[in-house]
């Protein structure tokens, strides 16, 4: 299914909210980290490790991703977006301790796009290569991906509004956090540190 793009355009970050009674996930895959890269197809990642931040009776979440690089969904979240988000990666499963297979995946966005304004975009800092500012071309924007990457900072997925717009619809706006990076919108302003903690 196409998506139709609206106006204006905007790209995101999204992220759980920060609170206290949040059971989060962190990504633990040097294989993810190899793929995203270089690339090699040997690399990419069939599943993927990860471990528990907090403790057993804290709150687990739809979107419980710590990492910009490694989005985790629940099963739930990942069956209703699934066919939607195939033109712009794969659902892998994550291995998490107490839970069972399928409970948690993690969606590896595959496309690889130079689309940033250069010019208007700031430097990338090292040493995670991190876009403290990223201003992107609305003619080179892949609209039809649901997320997608940089050439200049290779592990950072960054998320079309329509993909981000329908997570929150999915997930609940007290549940998700979207950090907008960048508008169309003369009057939106951009997350100070979107890729920040």
């Amino acid at each position: 299914m196409t998506e139709v793009p609206t106006t204006p355009l905007a790209v995101y970050r999204i992220m759980p909210p920060f609170r206290d009674d949040l059971r989060l996930v962190l990504v633990l895959s040097e294989q993810l980290m190899r793929w995203q890269f270089k690339g090699d197809p040997a690399d990419f990642p069939r599943r993927a490790a990860a471990d528990w931040q907090g403790p057993p009776e804290w709150q687990e979440m739809d979107y419980p991703s710590i990492s910009a690089a490694a989005p985790v969904f629940s099963r739930r979240i990942a069956d209703r977006v699934r066919e939607r988000f195939a033109d712009g990666g794969t659902f892998v499963p994550v291995d998490l301790p107490s839970k069972p297979e399928g409970a948690y995946e993690l969606f590896v966005a595959e496309h690889v796009v130079d689309c940033l304004d250069h010019e208007r975009s700031s430097e990338p800092r090292m040493p995670r290569r991190e876009v403290e500012r990223a201003v992107f071309r609305p003619d080179a924007l892949p609209l039809h991906v649901p997320a997608f990457r940089v050439p200049e900072s290779f592990w950072a997925v960054y998320w079309n509004g329509w993909a981000a717009d329908l997570l929150c619809d999915l997930i609940g706006e007290d549940d998700l956090e979207l950090r907008l990076v960048w508008s169309t919108d003369p009057e939106a302003e951009p997350h100070p540190a979107p890729m920040g903690f």
